[in-house]
Protein backbone atom coordinates (compact mmCIF):
# COMPACT_ATOMS: atom_id res chain seq x y z
CA UNK A 1 0.00 0.00 0.00
CA UNK A 2 2.78 2.44 0.88
CA UNK A 3 4.51 1.64 -2.38
CA UNK A 4 1.33 2.46 -4.33
CA UNK A 5 0.88 5.77 -2.49
CA UNK A 6 4.52 6.69 -3.08
CA UNK A 7 4.05 6.09 -6.82
CA UNK A 8 0.92 8.22 -6.90
CA UNK A 9 2.61 11.16 -5.20
CA UNK A 10 5.81 10.94 -7.22
CA UNK A 11 4.11 10.81 -10.63
CA UNK A 12 4.37 13.88 -12.84
CA UNK A 13 1.35 15.92 -13.83
CA UNK A 14 0.00 15.12 -17.28
CA UNK A 15 0.90 17.60 -20.02
CA UNK A 16 -1.75 19.81 -21.56
CA UNK A 17 -3.73 18.68 -24.60
CA UNK A 18 -1.80 18.42 -27.84
CA UNK A 19 1.38 16.71 -26.57
CA UNK A 20 2.56 13.46 -28.19
CA UNK A 21 5.17 10.87 -27.10
CA UNK A 22 8.11 10.76 -29.51
CA UNK A 23 10.78 8.88 -27.56
CA UNK A 24 10.50 6.13 -24.94
CA UNK A 25 13.47 4.84 -22.99
CA UNK A 26 14.04 3.54 -19.49
CA UNK A 27 17.70 4.58 -19.70
CA UNK A 28 17.92 8.03 -18.09
CA UNK A 29 21.13 8.93 -19.96
CA UNK A 30 19.61 8.28 -23.40
CA UNK A 31 16.37 10.02 -22.44
CA UNK A 32 18.18 13.18 -21.30
CA UNK A 33 20.47 13.12 -24.35
CA UNK A 34 17.45 13.01 -26.68
CA UNK A 35 15.73 15.76 -24.72
CA UNK A 36 18.80 18.00 -25.09
CA UNK A 37 18.99 17.30 -28.83
CA UNK A 38 15.31 18.20 -29.34
CA UNK A 39 15.62 21.35 -27.24
CA UNK A 40 18.77 22.41 -29.16
CA UNK A 41 16.53 22.49 -32.24
CA UNK A 42 13.99 24.65 -30.40
CA UNK A 43 11.47 21.83 -29.88
CA UNK A 44 9.68 22.11 -26.55
CA UNK A 45 9.76 18.88 -24.56
CA UNK A 46 8.07 17.39 -21.53
CA UNK A 47 9.52 14.36 -19.73
CA UNK A 48 7.18 12.09 -17.79
CA UNK A 49 8.45 9.60 -15.21
CA UNK A 50 11.86 9.45 -16.90
CA UNK A 51 10.46 7.07 -19.48
CA UNK A 52 8.85 9.24 -22.17
CA UNK A 53 9.50 12.51 -23.95
CA UNK A 54 6.45 14.45 -25.06
CA UNK A 55 6.52 17.16 -27.74
CA UNK A 56 3.70 19.41 -28.83
CA UNK A 57 1.82 18.10 -31.86
CA UNK A 58 2.67 21.27 -33.82
CA UNK A 59 6.36 20.23 -33.69
CA UNK A 60 5.80 16.51 -34.20
CA UNK A 61 7.27 16.11 -37.70
CA UNK A 62 10.52 17.90 -36.85
CA UNK A 63 10.78 15.93 -33.60
CA UNK A 64 10.26 12.61 -35.39
CA UNK A 65 13.01 13.50 -37.86
CA UNK A 66 15.38 14.45 -35.03
CA UNK A 67 14.67 11.21 -33.17
CA UNK A 68 15.14 9.13 -36.33
CA UNK A 69 18.50 10.77 -37.09
CA UNK A 70 19.74 10.20 -33.55
CA UNK A 71 18.52 6.60 -33.24
CA UNK A 72 19.90 5.54 -36.62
Amino acid sequence: MLKKLRRMFSSTAKPEEGWVVVFLDRNDFRLRAMQRRLEEKGIRTFVEKRAAIYVHESELEEAKQTVAEWVN
